[in-house]
């Protein structure tokens, strides 16, 4: 079913969490972390059938280390155990790809890129949403790209901030905050997530998903 944004944001929150009140966190604030497109309103969680998510990481300037701890970091977000992730050797099996190199330019009209940048590096992801707009199609494509030469800067922090964004996306936050304490703003810099960024995450794995993740 669609979800039209006929609603302000804050009374259709209020309403899902009066309806799942004994598993979904209610605490505030929050901030807007679904996809718009057109009259559409996306939502998406992995489904447990799918925990845990399978994801291949290049093994390149130690980004699988950067990713492994952007994982932790989420799943310690939840209360419930409604992520987790997995790094995998066989990228054809992966949910999600990392990869380190410059994004490429997007070839499927119906992707949509959400791309961040961080004084030394930048990452991108792109979200296909197929033709149905109800699915996500999966592989999901991250993608870090630093902006130096790894072997004239030390870019693990960057690094470490900017996977760790990227993954959130990955899991179902598909907007950027205005709020540069959030480590989910469009440059991120936050050294942690923020209490925002925790209870969005949490609202968003029982909110209503109306994409399914495909292949």
């Amino acid at each position: 079913m669609t979800i039209r944004r006929v609603l302000p944001f804050a009374l259709l929150l209020a309403g899902a969490l009066s309806c799942s009140e004994a598993t979904a966190p209610g605490r505030a604030p929050v901030y807007e972390w679904r996809l718009v497109l057109g009259t559409d309103t996306l939502s998406f969680h992995w489904p447990k059938s799918a925990l845990p998510v399978k994801v291949w990481v290049e093994d390149s300037l130690g980004m699988p280390a950067r990713v492994q701890e952007g994982i932790a970091t989420w799943r310690a977000a939840f209360l419930y155990g409604e992520y987790d992730a997995v790094l995998v050797a066989d990228s054809a099996a992966a949910d999600v790809l990392v990869r380190v190199t410059t994004a490429p330019g997007a070839s499927v009209a119906a992707a949509r890129r959400l791309h961040t940048a961080f004084p030394g590096c930048e990452g991108a992801t792109d979200i296909d949403t197929v033709a149905t707009r109800f699915e996500l199609r999966l592989p999901v494509r991250i993608y870090i790209t630093p902006k130096y030469d790894p072997t004239q800067v030390d870019l693990t922090e960057c690094f470490r901030i900017t996977a760790r964004h990227e993954l959130g996306h990955s899991l179902g936050l598909f907007q950027h905050t205005t709020d540069p304490v959030d480590i989910m703003f469009s440059q991120p810099e936050a050294q942690a997530l923020s209490g925002r960024d925790v209870n969005t995450a949490q609202v968003a794995a029982h909110w209503p998903s109306n994409m399914a993740p495909t292949r």
